[in-house]
């Protein structure tokens, strides 16, 4: 996993995946190896995190301590069609 500050957020992310942040408007895309989106993060207008997955992936919130944590469902279930 590779840590990744997010504003005041902290994302792990798997080793694999990519993130390219816009600080002016608040927001993060994940990306795979492969340029496939995984998902988009941003802040809202009320400081609220938000979350779009656009691929199958999993994400975990520590919401106490600020922490998002993704990672790509094979890596969690493993290959689900073998």
């Amino acid at each position: 996993m590779k840590n990744i500050t997010f504003f005041d957020w902290t994302i792990h992310l798997q080793g694999n995946l990519t993130a390219i942040t816009d600080h002016h408007e608040k927001k993060m895309v994940i990306l795979e190896s492969s340029i496939e989106l995984n998902s988009v993060i941003w802040i809202d207008e009320n400081n609220n995190l938000q979350m779009k997955p656009t691929w199958d992936c999993i994400m975990t919130i520590d919401a106490p301590n600020k922490s998002l944590t993704i990672q790509q469902t094979e890596e969690v279930f493993g290959n689900v069609h073998e």
